[in-house]
């Protein structure tokens, strides 16, 4: 906690107890950082330039039309908060991005676990050490021993694999030569406790004598401890059965962990393991462990250092290839076959948190798609069928990044219908980026892909993508047929969901067009089959459009009861651009209402949501509200410029102001220009014009 002190890096092998340590440091001073503690698992990341991401993830930070790493330092700038990096060793080409977050966040402290120092200015180096060993040679006082780290540990383990198990004087001295044998590494004396259950101590201190050497073989500048464990886990594996050892070595290709029904279908395709009892020894041999249950099923995930070590006796096997191809097949079917269709029902929230629950799996899958040996149709499907699940919980840069991979593969066909699905998704992606003039090209090229296939379905979904592009960029009337094509087509099939969301889109064209009794009646529609269909997020569509409807014809009391209804269904669901928008909406409400300390509260908290998101249009649309309050306390200069920023920030995106929001900045515009002379006006606005997004937020910011 001392000032001077930003960056401390536990150093040691695997297995010393870094990760436990910095766990416990985390708690023990979760009270001295207002702003949070976070633990951000990098076990299982390899690839340096996606470090930024998974910090973006645990924080909740989005990324919008600029670099992830710009968003993740705005968030932090202002914050007195700790994070700490586990296992950075493999990302350690990263380090510069974490001196890059010390500098852009003067109040940020980072606990990293790492084999390898990260060479930073300011780095404070706190080598681990291993747990203290018990003398070596002597009588043993069995109370000192009891209390020894390494013979305490080794005691508790061996009673958590044989409940009989207890530290005697027939038994100490076998435990005392365990400990020191494996240098008093918690991993490794774990690994030997669970031994226990099979072998007295004695035997198992001889099968150390026989099993556990340092390797001579291996890189010498690797720790001597670090080679130590992996004979420990040579060992360990050693004493597995044969169908053991090859399910061991086949769970490996699970990233992020798996559930029995997971491991069945793809550790066991020609049905001749037996999982369930091979799954219950390796957990019994802590090669695997289990974690919480998950809506009633176990879920199971294995430590780095062990699935590092399994994954060497997979390539080792021959069936590395093939693991990969089943474990894609497996995801990537469930993906397309079972949670896309779920999506859009009354049990989509399920099946969005098993998606962010298994999304490592899911992105390992992708990877195998876009490769070489993989299938790029199937990869195609999974981007299609993610979109949704990308929307709703703000992964659409990842995503498009996934799209824009399957679409450069040599792999996909130029004229075919994945390529037009996988287009279909991109252009989403771009649309939510603010690069809605990408997406036009992008969807249409999709829609003449669906013409030349005659496929009906693609045709629609395309046009329905098309014409929320053109509504967000103000082009209503282009919309219009395409929504009437596609709300007709999806009467007819039966597709009450989609009907549904293409009746609200169709309302907001309306709307957009000044036909607000026809906008009002869509929406109820669209309500109407909501309720029907009994999803959530429909439900709050549906009523958040009827609240701008009501918003726009000054119905403010009926706009506040729609929002709120709105805001109320998915205050739990993760959906967190809605929610932002929810929380800027209610601060007009309560602008009108008089209440302009709570609207600028209000819009204070939507513009760091929409930051962390990085949504461009929902940070303009903040700036202006902010505007509008600042120039009913007579702050008319501050205002313009705020509002001109805010402005020329919707425009950079391709976008246009919501017409509830038009009406909005429209009565801000003129109190602003009654309050200043056309020079003072012209100045202010030229100084927002000019600002970019960050200076606008940090203007934004500063009270004027």
């Amino acid at each position: 906690m001392r000032p001077d002190v930003r960056l401390i890096t536990l150093l040691g092998p695997g297995g010393t107890g870094k990760t436990r340590l910095s766990l416990q440091v985390a708690h023990a001073t979760l009270d001295r950082f207002p702003d949070g503690v976070y633990f951000i698992p990098l076990s299982d990341d390899t690839d340096a330039t996606q470090f930024i991401a998974r910090v973006a993830q645990q924080l909740e930070v989005r990324q919008g039309g600029r670099p992830l790493l710009d968003n993740v330092k705005d968030y932090l700038r202002d914050k007195r908060l700790l994070l700490v990096l586990d296992n950075f060793e493999q990302l350690i080409s990263a380090a510069p991005v974490v001196a890059a977050l010390l500098a852009a966040a003067p109040q940020l402290k980072i606990i990293t676990s790492s084999r390898i120092a990260l060479k930073l200015q300011g780095e404070h180096e706190f080598p681990v050490p291993p747990m203290d060993l018990p003398p070596a040679t002597g009588e043993f006082n069995m109370e000192d021993l009891r209390g020894n780290e390494s013979v305490y540990l080794f005691v508790e383990r061996a009673r958590a694999a044989q409940p009989r198990f207890a530290l005697t004087t027939g038994n100490a001295s076998a435990v005392v030569e365990i400990c020191r044998r494996l240098d008093g590494l918690p991993l490794a004396l774990e690994l030997a406790a669970a031994r226990v259950k099979l072998l007295p101590p004695q035997a198992i201190l001889a099968r150390l004598d026989d099993r556990l050497k340092l390797l001579t073989g291996g890189s010498r500048d690797l720790p001597a401890r670090q080679q130590t464990l992996r004979n420990t886990l040579e060992w360990s594996y050693s004493l597995l059965h044969e169908e053991e050892k090859i399910l061991y070595a086949r769970l490996s290709v699970f990233v992020g962990g798996f559930t029995l029904e997971a491991a069945e279908a793809v550790c066991n395709p020609d049905m001749k393991l037996d999982i369930l009892e091979g799954l219950t020894s390796l957990v019994n041999n802590s090669l695997v462990r289990q974690d919480d249950s998950i809506d009633g099923e176990a879920h199971f995930g294995m430590l780095e250092t062990i699935r590092a070590y399994a994954l060497e006796r997979l390539e080792e096997s021959g069936e590395m290839e093939d693991l990969r191809e089943q474990h894609a097949r497996y995801f990537g079917n469930i993906v397309v076959e079972q949670t896309w269709p779920q999506l859009t029902s009354a049990n989509a929230l399920h099946w969005l948190d098993w998606l962010e629950r298994e999304y490592d799996n899911i992105r390992a899958t992708l990877t195998w798609c876009v490769s070489a040996q993989g299938s790029i149709d199937l990869g195609a499907q999974v981007v299609f069928a993610l979109e949704w699940f990308w929307y709703r919980r703000g992964f659409f840069i990842e995503g498009r990044m996934w799209c824009e991979r399957v679409l450069e593969s040599p792999g996909l066909k130029a004229n075919s219908v994945a390529r037009a699905t996988a287009l279909l998704s991109s252009g989403v992606m771009a649309l939510w980026q603010g690069k809605p003039e990408t997406g036009l090209v992008e969807l249409q090229e999709a829609s003449a892909l669906g013409h030349r296939h005659e496929d009906e379905f693609l045709i629609t979904v395309a046009n329905l993508q098309l014409a929320v592009t053109y509504i967000n960029m103000g082009q209503d009337s282009k919309a219009r047929p395409l929504l009437a094509q596609a709300r007709a087509y999806f009467k007819e099939q039966n597709h009450f969901f989609f009907q549904a969301v293409t009746s609200v889109h169709f309302g907001n064209a309306e709307l957009g067009l000044g036909n607000l009794e026809q906008a009002r009646i869509l929406h109820e529609e669209a309500l109407t089959q909501a309720r029907t269909l009994g999803e959530p997020w429909l439900l709050s569509f549906a009523l958040n459009n009827l609240g701008e409807v009501a918003r726009t014809q000054g119905q403010y009391d009926l706009a506040r009861k729609y929002y709120e209804e709105a805001e109320a269904l998915l205050r739990d669901t993760g959906d967190r651009g809605d929610q932002a928008r929810f929380v800027h909406t209610l601060g007009y409400i309560a602008q009108h209402e008089g209440d302009y300390a709570g609207a600028e509260a209000q819009f204070r908290t939507s513009l760091t949501m929409f930051r962390r998101l990085g949504n461009r249009r929902g940070i303009a649309e903040c700036l202006a509200g902010l505007a509008g309050l600042k120039a009913r306390h007579g702050q008319a200069e501050w205002a313009a410029t705020m509002l001109s920023a805010g402005e020329s920030l919707l425009q950079s995106t391709g976008g246009e102001w919501w017409p509830s929001d038009r009406i909005e900045v429209d009565q801000n515009r003129q109190l602003i220009r009654s309050a200043l002379s056309e020079d003072e006006f012209e100045r202010a606005r030229k100084r927002g014009e000019s600002m970019t997004i960050d200076q606008a937020i940090s203007f934004a910011s500063n009270e004027p």
